[in-house]
């Protein structure tokens, strides 16, 4: 079984990164875990936007995450983890959860310009991260490297 991380700042491309990896036959039955998924289908339900319900939704969503997170492991299913996985302690806190013995783990980062996230984002309707929280995301995210628990790092763009 294999844990792929997702690692990178909101815009760079890991959310459409996902939704072609789960075409491929390998990865269709895997478990996508993403609180933004569950964060946008409360809000479609409520017939709002993620911005209007993401503060009372978060906490919410991560307890599924890590719920959900149980369940692919007991099922032995292929695990996407779709979140920012900004930093190796962020990193750790996810991959010290999946045992090593059943999965191979794996980092997939996304590199963009701080310019070109900003833009991107002025273009998300009802999902956009204010401009200061972003740089502040841009400027935290450190690269996977070979001192954390992974078998395999790519990037991803």
């Amino acid at each position: 079984m294999e844990l792929i991380l997702l690692c990178g700042i909101p815009t760079c491309g890991k959310s459409t990164y996902v939704n072609n990896l789960i075409t491929q036959p390998r990865y269709a039955d895997a478990v996508v875990l993403s609180t933004d998924n569950y964060i946008q289908r409360v809000a479609d339900e409520q017939g709002k936007t993620y911005d209007d319900v993401f503060k009372k939704t978060i906490s919410e969503a991560t307890d599924y995450m890590w719920e959900r997170l149980k369940f692919a492991i007991f099922e032995q299913r292929h695990i996407i983890i779709d979140q920012t996985n900004l930093t190796p302690k962020t990193r750790k806190q996810k991959t010290s959860k999946v045992p090593a013995d059943m999965y191979r783990k794996k980092a997939v980062y996304f590199e963009i310009t701080l310019k070109e996230a900003l833009e991107r984002n002025k273009h998300r309707e009802g999902k956009c991260i204010p401009e200061g929280v972003l740089k502040t995301m841009y400027h935290s995210f450190v690269i996977p490297n070979n001192t954390e628990d992974f078998e395999v790092i790519e990037r991803g763009n």
